[in-house]
């Protein structure tokens, strides 16, 4: 009897330390500055711009979105999404030439109105083009690409497609640990699940169904409990990271043989530089495969972004746009 009772103090001992060895964690992940898992602090009647979608994880919402200002100096804007899906560019005439534009949030025209996209302004300076803007805030070049497809099967007649790059796609692309945490943190704006390319070991681009980001029990309540989700979505991504480069040029490399079978001019439209020697990676690529590129790269400092949000302003999709047109001139 005696022997039962020590050997269940014995565990209750361990499960007590135990607790307290979690407790003293949770204190000092908490005085670091780590957190349970978080998620925007927004209004309950913010705009949602997007929806889910199976393949996709998500597309923009049908709809006129409008916006109150980013900030106190700011003014309201307004987000049109077509039947399509696309954003507004001015009226749809499908009996013209068609130049697709695709890409993210830059290329969409996030925190600006609809006429002051720079795909709206190529829309008005050549009429005789009908102008389809399907960029998509929080898109990469695989999710890109996955919409070009849609797109390619139901337009005609499309003359250029033009992709519009920023270096973070490189981690969009493959879905890693850090930007599916970010997705995470801003879920209520209808970030869901993330399709994600990766290789095989023959060097083949492989196309993964949507994943989402891992939730634990209490990670809402416990820094430690969110800091295991973390780490497991980055362990999770690890060796996809350092492919990340070449599975961004097969997508690209996919993108332009989709555009020719379409008869279609693909064009490769770098609106941000590495710094670091993927810059000139690219160049050979490009120079390998006959891929039309041009650098139209964003204008830096204040007074080119939406203050209050960030992302590039009127006045910087104005300089994209006049770039666009001297290098390309749809003709």
């Amino acid at each position: 009897m005696k022997f039962e009772k020590e050997k269940i103090f014995g565990r209750m001992g361990v499960l007590i330390s135990f607790l307290i060895i979690l407790i003293l964690i949770e204190f000092a992940l908490r005085i670091t500055g780590s957190n349970p898992r978080q998620f925007l602090n927004v209004a309950k009647n913010e705009v949602v711009t997007n929806t889910p979608d199976k393949r996709l994880g998500w597309i923009p919402k049908k709809g006129v979105h409008k916006f109150k200002p980013w900030s106190a100096s700011g003014k309201d804007t307004i987000l049109t999404v077509n039947g399509d899906n696309s954003r507004y560019t001015g009226e749809i005439n499908d009996e013209k030439e068609k130049i697709i534009f695709i890409g993210g949030s830059i290329t969409q025209g996030w925190a600006v109105n609809d006429n002051e996209s720079f795909p709206f302004i190529i829309q008005a300076k050549y009429p005789y083009y009908k102008v389809y803007n399907y960029g998509v805030g929080g898109y990469g070049g695989y999710q890109s690409l996955l919409r070009l497809e849609k797109v390619i099967k139901k337009k005609k007649d499309i003359k250029f497609v033009v992709y519009g790059f920023i270096k973070h796609h490189e981690e969009r692309n493959i879905a890693t640990g850090k930007w599916m945490y970010i997705l995470n943190y801003f879920s209520k704006r209808g970030h869901v699940r993330v399709p994600y390319a990766s290789l095989d070991k023959n060097n083949q681009l492989l196309e993964n169904e949507p994943i989402k980001y891992i939730k634990l029990p209490f990670s809402d309540h416990s820094a430690l409990a969110a800091k295991i989700e973390q780490k497991t979505m980055y362990l999770k991504s690890f060796f996809r990271e350092r492919k990340q480069t070449d599975v961004s040029l097969k997508i690209i490399e996919k993108m332009k043989l989709l555009s020719e079978k379409s008869g279609s001019e693909f064009v490769f439209l770098s609106l941000e530089s590495f710094g670091d020697e993927r810059d000139k990676k690219y160049e050979n690529f490009f120079d390998r495969s006959k891929i039309k590129n041009i650098k139209c790269l964003l204008p830096q400092g204040k007074k080119y972004i939406v203050v209050g949000d960030g992302h590039p302003n009127e006045l910087s999709h104005k300089i994209i746009a006049k770039c666009i047109s001297a290098k390309l001139d749809f003709k």
